[in-house]
């Protein structure tokens, strides 16, 4: 079966498919949620397109405006329909369980292309239920304005640090990033008793039963004292309190990994973070 354009009456079932994979589909469903199937203005907005079989759906890929593709095809991957699908698009990267993001690579002729980020990452996942919490002397708080420049610094640091962002780049970007984060009030900071800001930690995509983690960061000065899975604990905290049940997060090294088991996550798979050094078109397939 061929994929078709979404359309805005799709967004329902499109969620029925996501929700059983949604372990690798949080990007997809939270700007499903956010701005529906067909796309937008917004960066996140997501133009989908999709398969059924028997009336159900069996696959979903999508192109954000921001030019990353997600894709959620567990079977059957359309190598050919891909490439013809996308050809009209300028791709900065794509996001996926691995297995899929390199068949997309390999479709789109693009598993040669310069990447900035090629990283497939250890993939988590926790019921909050299990979820353990650190004893320590600290406060968690949501950012608001007055933090910004600090916390725009921070996010500059970690895009170098995580993405690959050069300096200039990570500054340029760092100030929209924050104020993003801090419209959807999900920017959070750790404090000391005293005040003294130690991390920073966020939740890249929400939905009512799920959420996945971002923008976990720590100042040097104050690694390695376990502040990061302090955060991270203390915000899925408060998300267990509003009813979430479920987290996702992918780890971006074996610290992180440390940091995250210890209050509860297991790993379940790989997630793909692949972006590259510049916009591509499509090209042959090798």
């Amino acid at each position: 079966m061929n994929f078709r354009a979404a359309l805005a009456a799709d967004a329902d079932a499109i969620e029925a498919f996501l929700v059983v994979y949604s372990d690798t589909s949080m990007f997809l469903r939270a700007n499903l949620a956010a701005h529906g199937p067909c796309g937008g203005e917004a960066r996140n907005a997501t133009r989908m397109w999709v398969r059924e079989e028997a009336g159900v759906v069996t696959g979903v890929f999508g192109i954000t405006t921001a030019g990353f593709v997600l894709v959620q095809v567990p079977e059957n991957m359309p190598d050919a329909q891909l490439s013809e699908t996308l050809k009209p698009y300028e791709i900065n990267g794509i996001f996926g369980a691995t297995t899929q993001v390199r068949q997309v690579q390999a479709a789109l002729g693009l598993s040669e292309a310069e990447a900035q980020l090629d990283d497939d990452e250890p993939l988590y996942s926790l019921d909050l239920t299990k979820l353990v919490l650190p004893h320590a002397h600290v406060a968690l708080r949501e950012a608001t304005a007055a933090d910004k420049p600090l916390l725009a610094h921070w996010r500059a640091s970690y895009l170098v640090e995580i993405f690959h962002f050069q300096p200039e780049d990570a500054q340029e970007m760092a100030g929209d990033d924050v104020d993003a984060m801090l419209s959807k009030q999900s920017l959070m900071l750790l404090e000391s008793e005293e005040g003294q800001p130690l991390a920073m930690t966020s939740f890249n995509a929400i939905l009512p039963d799920t959420v996945q983690i971002g923008n976990v960061y720590t100042p040097d000065e104050v690694r390695g004292q376990g502040h990061a899975r302090r955060a991270v604990a203390l915000h899925l905290d408060r998300a267990r309190q509003d009813g979430v049940k479920r987290a996702i997060l992918f780890a971006s090294g074996p610290a992180a990994s440390r940091a995250y088991e210890a209050i509860g996550f297991e790993q379940i798979g790989l997630f793909t973070l692949l972006f590259f050094a510049d916009a591509q078109a499509v090209k042959a397939a090798a």
